[in-house]
């Protein structure tokens, strides 16, 4: 919290800000006390609140003005106050503080050397603070009088010497009782203290006019103290020579130090740009900032400073340095604080030694107290000045008016916290805040993202393999997996079981191929417990990578070297701690383990591709650790960047690196220093453990100092350096002066080098930092590859990673072999002009790697998670052309190369999803995809085919159904495409696998057999096919089985007399073409498109025999026009014109994805049963006679249904009398089972217009439904438990319906029918009572439920009323039942007379017993008698409900329009409490009321834009059409990416569906566990989950629903979707239905009042 607090004026208030602060102490006073009935609004309760002050943070002049101390003269030390002890300067005239052997433990020798020093032995002993009650005891009797003194009131110079109080005032904190008890009540702000110092240290070293602490007044000085005479002035000549002391660098050294600085590149966000700090002109460093202070202070200046000054000073300056980057740390070891502080003490005498006294300002003092404070009060930057510094800067930033800036600050700081309250209370949860910036979210923090476009390059062999084995040894998944396998490898190798270093060289040689093949295997179970990750990393990569130059994970900016060297930061440094395998030799069979640090730079950004997720990685240049790695007595890390080793792992995974950056060592160019980055505040994780977070311990050991004299003795010591080099001062100069003249200096030398030209401007800076240390030249950006026999590689000791792959030796080509190319054209030519051309081979010539021209690229980004589908006729640059990937040729095969261009990549499809966009393929009317998304599709099919399918597999059946589901993955990872064309992806899949293979054996063997050593290697142009793969698939094709197999396919190849002229287009498109030319209102027909697909360019059919099916073709189609003849189904004219039937699985002249039962509405083909199959197989019978005999049988069954309906037909029309004096009918089909009975008005002939049509439609599904019918016609699927026990015959059927209409007259006792409450009358009617059990009796052929009754509605009450219990897909309104037969709720079934008795005494009519009246108080409805072991809530609800809800009393609301888009009423009757505690059926309004509760808790979980619901009674009312717009209204509702929770009654059974509109997906979950058909109209993407519980009995099903529902709402990551899928066989007990039941009690009782 930053309370602020304006004061206006042009002064600052000084001593008076004890005024401004009072208010601030009374509300201090009053939150000691404590304050009464605050609320929490987390927990929802009060509590008394209390807070305390612990300390106040501020700059060293405002602290003596809060603490009331004297910052300045004898007592400057508030610490130490009267025991400072500081010493004047009579030369300088300045105070200093030098006593800081007080320090040191009493024998120390430090304290006897007087002339080290300043000329006086030690034998005080440090001060001790003061308590709180000791100072306020010290100050109770000061008075102070606030406020300014008049202007005319002369000021008084109070003397300083050492009688002066060391208070001014007694604080206005003492008046807190508290605040005399808090050990430090002021905190000493590092930040000002470390800046100071900084500037000190470097003004001095570079003798930095103004900034300086030496100088003439020093020197003298020290010779008036009798200490370094020989260091004082020299006034013999006409300037002023200052001999070169122990802290002044030289003019060479100088130009190292700053050429140091000049050099240096940090990281982003490490500090600002050095170089802009640094003047070479001047040698100094100017205009740093307190961070930019912090930053040289602890960091670079050590590193600056190793070459330059003598080692005991130039130790002790970096000693100090240490000493405040160890203070800072974030982490503190609390047993090393007081070795700490020892150090300290040690190192400020040291700095005495070499330094002059003037340069021990109170600053420098104040850093000896810094340690106690850590100690009292914690880390240090939990109490500096930079958050406070910072929020400064914005205040100012705010001021648009100097004269008033107070106000502009108060207006503006006003406007900030009613925008923050805008943004966080009235818009929506996602909206961000206006004070937080964007990159501290946590969601932006730790999303990793690319930084730059990317570049495809193509990936094979040796490289590729590396980078997949680094991928899966730091894969979580995949450690069992290596387990087994080294198993494995002990068995297949007993000799080499206790050799590790072996077995570990295998473990990376075979383990990829070894894993590929086990879960190809293991995913052959359908129990299989793969994980999809292990799933896809085992199928192996893409070979086409996408490269970056800069990658951002978890906040860290990542470079590559190339464009660092472009750069004024350096983002490519990065450092590992792996565990690691060390051998002492190649022999070495006993190998330890450890941890062990590596450094490189990283050389470029891969992002690994497979196909689901994307793994990035670093490809990095790593230093050898032997001879390339060293640790200097400063406890600096040294690397030689030019030493390479580990060249058989550079792979690392982005997240397991830490960056560090390198500075050149100024002693040893060829070195460089490591520096490492503190570590970043990881948001969000609850440990350092966790994501690989490592907080390094900092180390607190200074380096050891040697010093000039010796300890024992007090001799005088040379504090000049060795030379002539003298500092001139002018005579009479001062600060301004030097100023002046730097700068007229500087002006002078700009104008002169600006004569010269700006080239040569550029050549001189580089000139000044070349004449102090050679430097390197920048290192190239080429990729360069050191051979690993090279001298520099590791010999005698080697370290092995445990992801490392063995060294391979690279496969040398055949000398003998030319360079050339040999064309596909010539393929087939005679084994003499075969052998007159020249091949090309990878591992001897590089062309045909060349780059293309470079199309332009777009750097997308997209949300982590989320894919932008693109419409792909609006996006033309989707469809740009491949930039030619980069292909290695480190990693050629050495096989031929014929190919021009390299293998097709499609690259742009891989760079396309790193944008996170797909595409949306189009298709047309049969289904097939059409456009150039389609285009590009096929494409991407045959990429697949041919990288990811094995090529000596024989047939497409025999590859594996791993590798098929992979493909099918990727298309939909790529695009976005049905389910259905899931099938047509292996299809064409299989095509291209085919066509593959075909090419491979007419280009690369068939012109070569004569020479079978061309054959060794796999082709260079395609690097995917292992070599084993491709030796089998040689020996394959060169068999004579194979050349007689190809003979017979040539041959039938040459039977086709009407070869098509297509090439790869496909017939969807030919189609897409021609709809454009055919008249509007006519249809294409496939004769067109046969004909079109054999004509060239010119249209012209160039072979006789098309031309002349062509003529007949158009002759057929003439007489067809003509009425002559008729064509029907199959034999079509293109069928009766070329003479032969259709082939079974295509279509001709529309392509081989449309199958003729779907193109010519052929019903499907019948399926012989598993015995008829089993006869056929075992060669018992023949499938033509097995198939004749299924067709027979169905045929009967055909028939006696047929003849079913004409019975029912007849009865029906026979009654046209009677059905007529009613203005509404109804047509029962009971016998059908359907819940689709037509109800409808009656024609002009007495009949409903829609039975005929039901019949038909009937017929026409049983024609459809060939092979699979049975007894009945299964239109809707019923369950057994829909269905009656004893259904009714035709004859009784017809019965009830007559029965209904005489019953329906008005001499029946009239009925009120309500729904929800007694006083909702919506409709009037008569109850129909039929002799038959209820069990047994229909409505619409749909069961008569046992709580219902069959009622005759004769008035409509109330408009667009809904029926309980709607007639589907016809009837839904009351208003349209008049005249009809429906089902009503017993409940609400109402005699008139009894409602109109209720109006004037609604307690006593409940109690009339009648004949059509539900008694209240019958067993199903008894609260009185409650079971056993009820949740405490639904106890307390059935005894309230069994005492209130009597005499039709319900327990009612009105749900807000949130829940569902609209409002609801709901009820809950005694039944519903009644079966609800019995554990029975629930209803409707029960599972509404458990959403409600739901959605509250979503609320409080803030999870409302993740979940909805919809109303489950918005389900079961109205046709296909009214459902699909209520549900459709519904989901329009919603957010992206929002799940829609759907429970609904399929009539005796709930089932849940969670529907995810942006994904078009549907998890169907039937508490059943039974499937839901995927070919259904109402969901298009259905997935079956059959990681849910199944229900406990017959009657559970709704309250497993509210579980599904509940478990999902708890999922705030909303992961439910896997968990489910692997969670296995679990089960839900009766504890848990308790749960839910407690739920819905608790929440219900809070409507009892209602």
């Amino acid at each position: 919290m930053m309370l602020t607090l304006l004061i206006s004026g042009p002064k600052q208030p000084g001593n008076d800000i004890d005024v401004y602060l009072q208010p601030l102490i009374d509300d201090l006073k009053l939150l000691w006390n404590g304050v009464e009935e605050v609320y929490d609004a987390f927990r929802g309760e009060y509590f008394k609140l209390k807070a305390v002050l612990f300390w106040t943070i501020n700059d060293f002049p405002a602290y003596g003005n809060l603490s009331g101390s004297v910052v300045r003269g004898y007592h400057g030390c508030p610490i130490c106050v009267d025991q400072t002890r500081p010493r004047r300067l009579k030369k300088g005239n300045k105070l200093v503080f030098m006593r800081h052997r007080r320090g040191l433990p009493r024998h120390h020798p430090y304290r006897r050397q007087a002339a080290a020093f300043d000329n006086t032995i030690e034998e005080d002993l440090a001060p001790v603070p003061l308590t709180g009650e000791e100072v306020l005891a010290r100050v109770e009797g000061l008075n102070c009088e606030f406020g300014k003194r008049e202007e005319s009131t002369p000021r008084v110079r109070i003397v300083d010497d050492q009688d002066r109080p060391c208070w001014k005032k007694k604080s206005v904190f003492f008046q807190l009782e508290y605040w005399k008890d808090i050990p430090v009540r002021h905190n000493l702000d590092v930040m000002h203290i470390e800046k100071n110092c900084c500037d000190s240290l470097i003004g001095t070293l570079l003798n930095i006019p103004g900034k300086t602490k030496d100088g003439v007044a020093a020197r003298l000085d020290m010779v008036a103290m009798g200490i370094r005479t020989e260091l004082k002035p020299d006034v013999s000549g006409k300037r002023t020579k200052l001999p070169l002391a122990s802290w002044n660098c030289k003019l060479d050294e100088k130009k190292i130090v700053c050429g140091s600085f000049f050099g240096m590149k940090v990281p982003t966000g490490f500090s600002s740009n050095i170089r802009n700090l640094v003047s070479m002109e001047d040698l100094k460093l100017s205009k740093l900032k307190s961070h930019d202070c912090h930053v040289v202070m602890q960091v670079l200046l050590p590193v600056a400073l190793r070459s330059v000054l003598e080692k005991p000073v130039r130790y002790a300056i970096i000693r100090f340095c240490l000493f405040f980057k160890a203070i800072c740390a974030k982490e503190i070891d609390v047993s090393k604080l007081e070795q700490m502080q020892a150090d300290l003490v040690v190192t400020v005498c040291q700095l005495e030694k070499y330094f002059p006294p003037s340069f021990f300002d109170v600053m420098i003092h104040l850093t000896v107290h810094l340690v106690r404070e850590v100690t009292l009060c914690g880390p240090v930057f939990f109490r500096w000045m930079y958050p406070f510094e910072r929020y400064m800067k914005v205040f100012k930033g705010w001021v648009r008016s100097r004269r008033h800036p107070e106000g502009c600050i108060a207006e503006s700081y006003v406007v900030e916290e009613a925008v923050e309250f805008c943004a966080e209370g009235l818009l929506n949860d996602d909206a961000s805040t206006a004070g937080m910036p964007e990159n501290s979210k946590p969601e932006v923090f730790h999303a990793s993202n690319p930084l730059s476009a990317p570049t495809m390059i193509s990936v094979y062999g040796k490289e590729m393999e590396q980078a997949h084995l680094c991928i899966l040894q730091n894969t979580e998944d995949a450690k069992n997996y290596f387990s087994e396998h080294m198993e494995l490898l002990k068995l297949l190798h007993p000799r080499f079981a206790k050799d590790e270093k072996w077995l570990k060289d295998k473990q990376n040689q075979t383990f990829s191929a070894w894993l590929k093949e086990r879960v190809s295997n293991e995913l052959q179970n359908s129990g299989n417990t793969v994980s999809e990750t292990i799933r896809w990393m085992a199928a192996g990569p893409n070979n086409v990578v996408a490269t970056f130059s800069g990658y951002k994970v978890n906040g860290v900016e990542f470079y590559t070297k190339q464009r660092d060297d472009m750069r004024t930061v350096q983002n490519s440094g990065v450092s590992l701690v792996a565990d690691v395998m060390l051998v002492s030799s190649a022999k070495d069979k006993n190998p330890r383990h450890d941890d062990m640090d590596f450094y490189g730079v990283i050389q470029h950004i891969w992002e690994v591709d497979y196909y689901k997720f994307r793994v990035p990685l670093f490809k990095c240049d790593w230093v050898e650790n032997v001879r390339g790695i060293k640790v200097d007595e400063l406890g600096f890390t040294l690397v030689n960047l030019n030493r390479k080793g580990h060249l058989n792992d550079p792979f690392v995974l982005a997240s397991h690196v830490k960056q560090i950056f390198y500075i050149e060592d100024p002693l040893d160019p060829q070195w460089s220093v490591v520096v490492r980055l503190p570590d970043r505040d990881y948001k969000g994780f609850d440990s350092d453990e966790e994501e690989g977070v490592h907080i390094e311990e900092q180390a607190f050991d200074l380096p050891f100092v040697e010093t000039y004299d010796d300890i024992e003795g007090d001799q005088d010591s040379n504090y000049m350096r060795p030379g002539d080099e003298k500092i001139y001062v002018m005579a009479g100069s001062s600060t301004s002066s030097l100023n002046a003249r730097a700068l007229a200096l500087r002006t002078k030398t700009k104008e002169f080098l600006r004569k010269r030209g700006r080239s040569e401007v550029a050549n001189e800076e580089a000139s000044v930092g070349k004449a102090a240390t050679p430097r390197r030249s920048p290192r190239s950006t080429k990729v360069v590859v050191v051979d690993q026999t090279s001298k520099d590689a590791p010999t005698k000791a080697d370290v092995v990673l445990p992801r490392r792959s063995p060294r391979s030796t690279a496969r040398t080509s055949k000398d003998a072999l030319n360079n050339a190319r040999v064309g596909p054209a010539k393929a087939t030519q005679s084994k003499k002009s075969v052998a007159s051309k020249k091949l090309s081979f990878g591992s001897m010539s590089n062309s045909g790697s060349g780059k293309r021209k470079a199309g332009k690229s777009k750097a997308g980004k997209s949300k982590a998670g989320t894919m932008e589908v693109v419409e792909s006729d609006d996006e033309d640059e989707e469809f740009e052309a491949d930039e030619d990937e980069e292909e290695s040729n480190e990693n050629v095969t050495g096989g031929m190369r014929l190919l021009r261009r390299g293998m097709v990549t499609m690259s742009r499809v891989n760079r396309r999803l790193v944008r996170g966009r797909k595409l949306k393929v189009k298709y047309n009317d049969d289904g097939e995809p059409v456009g150039r998304a389609a285009k590009e599709m096929q494409s991407y099919i045959g990429v697949f085919a041919r990288t990811k399918v094995p090529i000596n597999v024989k047939d497409w059946r025999l590859v594996p159904l791993s590798v098929k589901d992979n493909i099918w993955g990727s298309i939909e990872e790529a695009y976005v495409v049905p389910k259905q064309w899931k099938k047509m992806v292996f299809a064409s899949a299989g095509q291209k696998w085919r066509d593959f293979k075909s090419k491979l054996t007419t280009w690369y063997i068939i012109p070569f057999m004569d020479s079978p050593e061309l054959f060794e290697f796999p082709p260079d142009d395609y690097r995917s096919i292992h070599a084993d793969q491709w030796q089998e698939f040689v020996k394959d094709r060169i068999s004579p089985q194979f050349q007689e197999f190809r003979q017979k396919q040539m041959a039938r190849r040459k039977e086709n007399k009407y070869p098509h002229r297509l090439g790869r287009k496909p017939y969807a498109q030919l189609q897409e073409e021609l709809a454009a030319t055919v008249p509007a209102g006519r249809k294409l027909v496939r004769t067109t498109m046969w004909k079109a697909a054999r004509q060239d360019k010119d249209g012209n059919y160039l072979a006789p025999q098309v031309q002349e099916k062509v003529d007949e073709i158009d002759k057929l189609e003439k007489e067809e026009q003509e009425g002559k003849r008729k064509f029907e189904g199959p034999v079509d004219v293109l069928t009766t014109a070329l003479g032969t039937p259709e082939y079974s699985g295509r279509v001709r002249g529309v392509g081989g994805f449309v199958k003729p039962e779907a193109y010519f509405h052929l019903p499907k083909r019948a399926r012989l049963n598993l015995d008829a199959r089993q006869r056929i197989k075992n060669g018992e019978e023949d499938s033509s006679s097995v198939l004749a005999a299924e067709r027979a049988q169905w045929k009967e069954e055909k028939a006696e249904l047929v003849g079913r309906l004409v019975r029912l037909e007849s009865l029906l029309m026979g009654k046209d009398k009677q059905i007529v004096e009613s203005p509404k009918s109804a047509t029962l089909i009971n016998d059908l089972g359907s819940g689709q009975g037509s109800c409808s008005r009656l024609d002009k002939a007495g009949v409903g217009g829609n039975e005929v049509e039901g019949v038909k439609a009937i017929k026409k599904k049983l024609d459809l439904e060939e092979g699979k019918l049975k007894t009945q016609v299964e239109a809707d699927e019923v369950t057994k438990e829909q269905a009656p026990e004893k259904p009714l015959t035709v004859e009784e059927e017809a019965h009830v319906m007559e029965m209904a209409q005489v019953q329906s007259s008005p001499t029946v006792q009239r009925h009120h029918l309500v729904i929800d409450s007694l006083d909702n009358i919506v409709a009037e009617g008569t109850i129909v009572e039929v002799g038959v059990d209820s069990s047994s009796q229909t409505v619409h052929g749909v069961p008569l439920a046992a709580e219902n009754i069959r009622v005759s509605v004769s008035k409509c009450l109330v408009e667009n009323a809904l029926l309980p219990v709607p007639i589907r897909d016809e009837i839904v309104f009351v208003s349209d039942a008049i005249g009809t037969c429906v089902a009503w709720p017993k409940d609400w079934v109402i005699p008139a007379t009894a409602v109109g008795n209720a109006k004037q005494a609604p307690r006593k009519y409940g109690r009339k017993k009648t004949k059509q009246w539900v008694d209240t108080d019958k067993d199903d409805d008894d609260l009185e008698h409650l079971p056993a072991d009820l949740p405490p809530a639904l106890l307390s609800l059935s005894k309230w409900g069994n005492e209130f809800l009597k005499d039709r009393a319900t327990i009612h609301t009105k749900l807000s329009k949130d829940l569902f888009g609209t409002e609801r009423k709901i009820a809950l009757f005694r039944s519903d409490l009644f079966a609800f505690t019995n554990v029975q059926e629930v209803a409707g309004d029960t599972i509404v009321m458990y959403m409600s509760f739901l959605r509250e808790k979503l609320k409080e979980s803030n999870m409302l834009n993740m979940i909805g619901f919809v109303d489950p009674s918005s389900l079961g009312v109205g046709n296909s059409t009214d459902r699909s717009r209520s549900f459709s209204a519904a989901l329009k509702r919603g957010k992206p990416g929002q799940f829609f929770l759907v429970p609904y009654n399929t009539g005796k059974h709930w089932i849940l569906s969670v529907v995810s509109p942006s994904e078009e997906l549907v998890y169907f979950m039937d508490p059943m566990k039974r499937r839901m058909d995927v070919t259904t109209d109402e969901w298009r993407t259905i997935v079956n989950q059959y990681g849910i519980p199944e229900q406990i009995g017959d009657k559970s099903c709704g309250y497993f629903i509210m579980l599904y529902m509940r478990e999902i709402v708890q999922d705030k990551e909303q992961n439910w979707t896997k968990k489910w899928l692997t969670r296995g066989d679990e089960k839900y007990t009766m504890q848990d239905v308790d749960v839910v039941r407690q739920e819905w009690a608790e929440y219900v009782l809070k409507f009892t009042s209602n």
